[in-house]
């Protein structure tokens, strides 16, 4: 991914598009193009950085700023004086809590019903493992971080967590308690969103 990617980049770094298309480039077809795994392939977040970095090369030199402006610069909204910049970090969190209340929302009661036993079964393994792990070696956190990767839908829930969300069913907050479970999980430096906001599921939903 990381080749392609720099192809990608490098070819619409030496093309004729304006500041604005390359903008619409990167938003529209580059980072779609690596996103639409996301929801299932796990991702670290190394690599989401790496990949930030190479768009905002490019997207400061279509713009011809310095190398060193601040990425928080270009990644500001237009209407705040920035350049509403794309993030990998954000799609990734999007496309992975979009694919858990999916599946949650299922017009089929079976999907619906087998997601949340796959999900309740794999955060109480992984909070398991975090006593375990984090009370009998010393904090060692890394090998929870590994097994994460094989938890789909519990790694879709921390991406909800990490951006300060949560689901709720008929008002009420489910696996609120869990985020304690993100704070050894957590492998984002900063969460994607400011606002903490719910993903309200339907009342018809394991009633």
């Amino acid at each position: 991914m990381d080749e392609t990617l720099k192809q990608k980049l490098d070819a619409l770094e030496g093309s004729y598009a304006s500041p604005r298309q390359t903008l619409n480039i990167i938003r529209t077809a580059i980072i779609p193009s690596l996103a639409y795994a996301f929801a299932v392939t796990p991702c670290s977040y190394l690599d989401l950085d790496k990949w930030d970095a190479m768009i905002g090369r490019v997207i400061k030199s279509k713009h011809n700023l310095w190398q060193s402006t601040l990425t928080a610069m270009i990644r500001e909204d237009v209407h705040s004086f920035g350049l509403g910049a794309p993030s990998i970090y954000v799609e990734y969190h999007r496309r992975s809590a979009v694919a858990l209340v999916t599946s949650l929302e299922d017009p089929s009661e079976r999907r619906q019903s087998v997601t949340m036993h796959l999900l309740t079964h794999q955060v109480t393994k992984l909070k398991a493992l975090a006593t375990t792990f984090l009370s009998t070696r010393e904090g060692m956190s890394l090998p929870i971080k590994r097994q994460l990767n094989l938890h789909m839908r519990a790694r879709q829930l921390a991406c909800i967590h990490a951006s300060k969300l949560y689901l709720a069913l008929k008002g009420n907050s489910i696996f609120l308690n869990d985020l304690k479970l993100r704070s050894h999980l957590r492998q984002s430096p900063h969460p994607q969103h400011k606002s903490p906001l719910s993903i309200a599921l339907p009342n018809r939903l394991w009633t």
